[in-house]
């Protein structure tokens, strides 16, 4: 991902316009990605400063210089670096500043330090060589990081990689996105849903009157704090929307540094390439909670559910799971939500009470997002389970049989 100045844009009017690499622009610059990343696949074992001066060689042009560090962040974001040292660089600075105190400490007004005779001493000391103890002093400087590990890709990819990455740094300075897709089947929508919550962005999502779906979702520049950790999850979720064969985003962005408001928008007419691995349907709290609810070998069975609530203008309601009765065939589901939530569950409430949603629905809320169990009532359609750490297959299981509101009674 790109950091924001290395973003290149321009306003026309109220709008944001980055400079995605097209046409000529990839022309000019796949040789220096070609050359990045051959300079990167021979560099293994070398130090970070020495690789930085071999790509300090390659001139470009002036108009190229910012699209061009760009195209090396997404290179260099593909490198492991790690400390070449066997031995801890703080530790091994200790002793030998502390073996230099006491050797200075030990002169006559005539003699001079012998730094060699220090590092021997060390050396010794440390069953190391000199030249161990001399590259481990400072190996934990970032200029002398060892490349460990490069992760290849080919030319075209970093030029994509280029272009969603400009898009993502822009979303860094939003106040708030929406997001509408159109065009797909239930799956795909459950799958971006639940890409929303994985990272943890507070999202609204309804169902869009003329098809589809719409998410709200706020900006980093919305929160008072942690804007920095919340832009990433938020760039790190576009690549979910783009996945999408009809799609809008529509971002409120302050830009500059006076922060001037600006909108951005990404259609797919930009060709953003997503470039990310979808998320799987495996969850550790679900899957944990399922088997241990199985043991309880009951009339309700349970397993994932696949099914999608939501009518025009509505939020949307994602099951997670869905229990049926082997005795009568009802089925309950239930929607588990998380730390960012809070305002998600009273946006559930809501709907329960106008009992526009099929069946019971269980909303499972942590004990952490402050919400009463007795929210809803027995004419409600559905009811509000909190939990402390994890959910409990029994509490639950009293739930689905009524018997947690025969004992309010």
């Amino acid at each position: 991902m790109l950091t924001v100045d290395l973003v290149r844009a321009r306003r026309k009017g109220d709008k944001l316009l980055p400079t995605y690499l097209r046409g000529p622009a990839v022309a000019r610059l796949l040789p220096v990605a070609r050359f990045y990343l051959e300079t990167h696949a021979r560099a293994i074992g070398q130090t970070r400063d020495d690789i930085d001066a071999v790509l300090g060689t390659l001139e470009v042009p002036a108009r190229d210089r910012v699209a061009a560090l760009g195209l090396r962040k997404v290179v260099e974001d593909r490198c492991t670096y790690e400390v070449a040292s066997g031995v801890d660089p703080e530790a091994l600075r200790h002793d030998v500043f502390w073996a230099a105190a006491r050797a200075h400490k030990a002169l006559d007004v005539r003699s001079e330090l012998d730094r060699d005779a220090v590092i021997a001493e060390c050396a010794a000391r440390l069953s190391l060589t000199p030249a161990a103890v001399e590259a481990g002093l400072y190996a934990d400087l970032r200029g002398s990081e060892v490349l460990q590990a490069f992760e290849a890709l080919p030319e075209g990819a970093v030029i994509e990689r280029y272009n969603l990455g400009l898009a993502q740094a822009v979303l860094l300075r939003a106040l708030r996105v929406t997001v509408r897709v159109q065009g797909e089947g239930v799956a795909a929508y459950r799958r971006l849903f639940r890409a929303a919550r994985f990272h943890q962005l507070i999202h609204v999502a309804q169902a869009d009157p003329e098809g589809g779906y719409r998410i709200q979702l706020d900006g980093p520049f919305s929160l008072f704090d942690s804007v920095q950790r919340y832009g990433l999850r938020l760039a790190l979720f576009l690549p979910s929307v783009l996945a999408f064969r009809s799609f809008h985003v529509h971002a409120d962005v302050l830009w500059g540094k006076e922060r001037t408001p600006a909108v951005f928008e990404i259609g797919p007419d930009d060709e953003l390439v997503p470039h990310f691995a979808e998320l799987g349907d495996d969850n550790p709290e679900i899957d944990v909670f399922c088997a241990a609810f199985g043991r309880l070998s009951s009339e309700w069975s349970v397993k994932k559910s696949q099914r999608l609530f939501a009518l025009p203008g509505e939020v949307a309601c994602v099951p997670d799971l869905v229990f049926e009765n082997r005795e009568t065939g009802e089925r309950v589901y239930l929607e588990l939500f998380g730390f960012w939530s809070r305002a998600a569950v009273w946006q559930r409430v809501e709907l329960l009470r106008k009992k526009k949603l099929p069946g019971r629905i269980l909303l499972a809320v942590g004990k952490q997002l402050r919400v009463s169990e007795e929210v809803l009532g027995e004419e409600d359609a559905g009811e509000v389970y909190v939990y402390k750490m994890t959910m409990s297959p029994r509490a639950v299981l009293a739930r689905l049989r009524g018997e947690r509101r025969a004992e309010a009674k």
